[in-house]
């Protein structure tokens, strides 16, 4: 198969004929072949023709569990930037000798009575974390009394010097044991390998009463709750929301940073900006083996591709919504993976979906050759177009002058439905009959008669033909999101079947 074939005949078609019908859509194609990406950096994409990329295109928020110190737990999952973070609840687990009362009067650090929790906290395993109370002011970072710490490693309280145990801090009390004369303990230690630690405390004393305010560093406390993302999502679970596989589970066999991702079209990065984790998805089967969600990327040989998560969902006809339950699984190389490769990140716009996330949006349509706007790709994987967009500033450039293969045109401008506009030539060789955008009329002399761009126009501004030829026409008359050139019709080989 030719990397530059389209399923475009040269002959002006105003119905779809069954000899040159689209491709099926999504749930009825076959698995994605190997992508004949550009060589070098030439301004050239390659396009492909499914969305999602695999039969089961989104997963829930809740339902989730990961594995986390060897134990399952249930955890929600939400999407920042280009990742899935997993949150957990933290809890105190297990009884300990020191959470009791003393019966006897009790001192010190070392004892086995009188301590209570004081919290919880996070940090990044093997640096080093200060909890310190400060001065004794009443602010954040305070104590009254002569307060004493113990820090534990994970959810569970400990015994001085026992398993867990990770160090204690002792204040120094004053004459009267008040705030003004004395200091308030700290306690440096090495975060563990669980990323969690429990603060206990009690007086010095236990006849005597003390508190403490503490503060972190290198870590947060107190918290309630404890983030995992990257490599530490290795063996979460999550379920399929979609109505083709609901309930279905999935689990997350591998993580990685996709600046680690080499691919084969230019610059030879996934996404070099080190803020997108791309995920190895399998389906597990209530019996037998697990399968790949995403079977085939940018290597056949290897069997298997990676799968970028996405805010919002989106259907076989190419709609997108917002939605709190579920998000969407893209996997590479469908499109909705590749727009974000592009530059098309929908979270650069902050909290809430704006320019960006249309702009990759109508991406998907233009990437997709989905003319009618229905989810129906009129292009063949590998196919080579030049992109770039209207943004301020663009993510994608305009191509610059003789860039990309020789012939390429102005194809057509793109927004959130499908075309926005479609050029001369393409609307001279578009066999896709299921345009809803009003064709060409000529007269016998071959003009044009309902240019939308011609006020005066036979058809008027409702039913006139919309037609740009350059993307300033398309963005000023049409709004248009993205635009592309592609390979003119006599310079593409036969499709094949």
């Amino acid at each position: 198969m030719s990397a530059i074939s389209r399923l475009l005949l040269p002959s002006f078609c105003l119905c779809l004929l069954a000899a040159c019908g689209p491709l099926a859509p999504e749930d009825a194609t076959p698995p994605l072949e190997s992508q004949a990406f550009s060589a070098g950096n030439d301004d050239s994409h390659s396009q492909g023709t499914q969305l999602h990329g695999s039969h089961i295109p989104s997963a829930a928020y809740t339902g989730a569990s990961v594995l986390h110190d060897g134990v399952r737990r249930a955890a929600t999952l939400r999407i920042y930037k280009g990742e899935l973070v997993a949150r957990i609840n933290l809890s105190v687990t297990g009884p300990t000798p020191s959470l009791t009362p003393c019966l006897l009067r009790g001192t010190g650090p070392e004892r086995t009575c009188g301590f209570s929790v004081e919290g919880q906290g996070t940090c990044s395993p093997n640096t080093l974390v200060t909890l310190s109370s400060g001065e004794c002011s009443g602010a954040p970072g305070s104590c009254t009394g002569r307060p004493i710490l113990r820090v534990c490693s994970g959810e569970s309280p400990c015994e001085f010097e026992r398993t867990g145990y990770l160090g204690s801090g002792v204040g120094t009390a004053g004459p009267d044991l008040q705030c003004s004369t004395s200091s308030c303990p700290a306690v440096k230690f090495t975060c563990p390998k669980s990323g969690i630690f429990t603060v206990l405390t009690g007086p010095y004393t236990t006849t005597q009463s003390a508190s403490v305010t503490l503060r972190s560093t290198a870590g947060r406390f107190p918290v309630t709750v404890k983030d995992l993302r990257g490599e530490q999502l290795i063996g979460a679970r999550m379920l399929s929301s979609s109505p083709s596989g609901y309930g279905t589970v999935l689990e997350v066999k591998d993580a990685t940073n996709a600046a680690n991702v080499t691919i084969p079209e230019s610059p030879g990065i996934w996404d070099a900006t080190g803020d997108t984790f791309l995920y190895r998805l399998q389906i597990r089967p209530t019996s037998g083996s697990p399968i790949d969600l995403c079977q085939t990327g940018a290597d056949p040989a290897v069997g298997w591709a990676w799968t970028l998560p996405l805010e919002g969902l989106f259907s076989k006809a190419g709609e997108r919504e917002e939605s709190t339950h579920a998000f969407t699984l893209a996997c590479d190389p469908g499109v909705l993976a590749k727009c974000y490769r592009w530059g098309y990140k929908p979270w650069l716009d902050g909290a809430n979906p704006g320019a960006v996330t249309r702009t990759h949006w109508a991406c998907t349509r233009m990437a997709r050759a989905d003319y009618c706007g229905s989810g129906t790709s009129f292009t063949q994987d590998g196919t080579l177009i030049q992109p770039w967009d209207a943004l301020t500033p663009n993510i994608i450039a305009p191509p610059t002058e003789g860039s990309g293969p020789s012939g390429m045109q102005f194809e057509a401008g793109w927004d959130t439905g499908g075309p926005a506009c479609l050029s001369h030539w393409r609307w001279k060789h578009l066999q896709a009959g299921c345009v809803t955008l009003q064709p060409p009329i000529e007269d016998s002399n071959g003009h044009v008669i309902n240019d939308c761009r011609d006020p005066h126009n036979v058809a008027g501004a409702y039913k006139c033909s919309p037609i740009c030829d350059n993307a300033e026409e398309a963005k000023q008359l049409f709004k248009s999101l993205v635009f592309n050139k592609s390979l003119a019709n006599e310079q593409l080989a036969n499709p094949q079947p």
